[in-house]
């Protein structure tokens, strides 16, 4: 392993008032200013090129150090770490992340280290690419360029999700976001969010990617297993909770979200899609599956816009 200090890259503590879960990435990078303000083109597409070239702290086991004990486990072969332990009466933040004996170096201008705890009864799940940023996932070419050359700053939030967001967080909500978008991204989606002012919340992101894997167009063996494995842990570690899935039809949101109604019906209240593309076929599942999960006392709302007087099982 290099001598160089390692980085966390991305880091969230998220309590459900028994248990702690902390999930985040580390690996070495030579770039130091990754906070994504003020940077020029140049300066955004030298930063995410740098990003990809970085060296996975892959397969080590590290510590992490609250302020009141600690617990060890394993980086995966891609430098992400997830973990699960017991919450301790007065366990507050992390205070240190340690690889080999060796501090993390935190980049506090993009997480915070307190452990977060979730009091409402209702969860938010939003995607991000073209549900609260427009990525322009359906056009390669300019998916490249929005995201290479495009200043954080520049970049433009949906304007009919942004809205639903605030309007259900003002609500009581509790937001998190769980993205196809690679831990490469982090600080660039973490900025976003911050600078446009959305509610803060978990941010949930793919295995990291080479430089090499992105020019060769190597692609994930299965697209939806991020996704579907990240929904699985989180209904299972909030079984009380209800759960609002936000996303659009780009990719295969609408699949994976009918795919977690199927298997956790008590847990789902609202499936909301985001019509970015026209596609007969999601009208024709729409059309479909909305009585369907009606009767299951689950709501389906699919289109450009949506509507206010959401209820809430709270």
């Amino acid at each position: 392993m290099s001598q160089r200090q390692p980085i966390l890259l991305s880091l969230y503590a998220l309590s459900n008032g028994e248990k702690v879960m902390v999930f985040g990435h580390i690996t070495h990078s030579f770039i130091k200013d990754l906070s994504f303000t003020g940077f020029s083109s140049f300066k955004t597409f030298f930063t995410l090129f740098s990003l990809y070239r970085t060296r996975f702290v892959a397969e080590q086991p590290i510590e992490i150090i609250f302020n009141t004990g600690e617990v060890i486990t394993t980086t995966d072969i891609k430098g992400s770490f997830y973990v699960t332990t017991d919450l301790v009466i007065g366990q507050q933040n992390i205070i240190d992340i340690r690889v080999a004996g060796v501090s993390v170096i935190f980049l506090k201008e993009l997480y915070d280290l307190e452990i977060h705890t979730f009091h409402s009864n209702t969860i938010l799940i939003s995607d991000i690419d073209d549900t609260v940023i427009h990525s322009y996932i359906s056009n390669s070419f300019s998916k490249f360029l929005t995201l290479m050359f495009t200043a954080m700053e520049k970049r433009i939030a949906v304007e009919p999700t942004m809205k639903l967001i605030h309007d259900l967080c003002n609500k009581g909500v509790a937001p998190m976001y769980l993205s196809n978008s690679e831990q490469n991204l982090y600080p660039l989606i973490s900025r976003f969010l911050k600078h446009n002012n959305f509610p803060k919340g978990p941010l949930f992101l793919k295995e990291m990617r080479k430089l090499r894997d992105v020019l060769l167009g190597k692609k994930y063996p299965i697209k939806e297993l991020h996704k579907l494995t990240t929904l699985n842990q989180l209904i299972r570690f909030c079984p009380t909770n209800k759960f609002i899935l936000v996303g659009d039809n780009t990719q295969h949101d609408l699949d994976i979200y009918l795919r977690m109604a199927e298997k956790f019906p008590d847990n789902i209240q609202y499936i909301i899609i985001l019509k970015v593309i026209n596609r007969q076929a999601d009208d024709e599942v729409v059309a479909y599956q909305t009585k369907a999960l009606q009767a299951q006392g689950i709501g389906l709302y699919y289109g450009k816009e949506f509507p206010t007087n959401f209820e809430l099982n709270e």
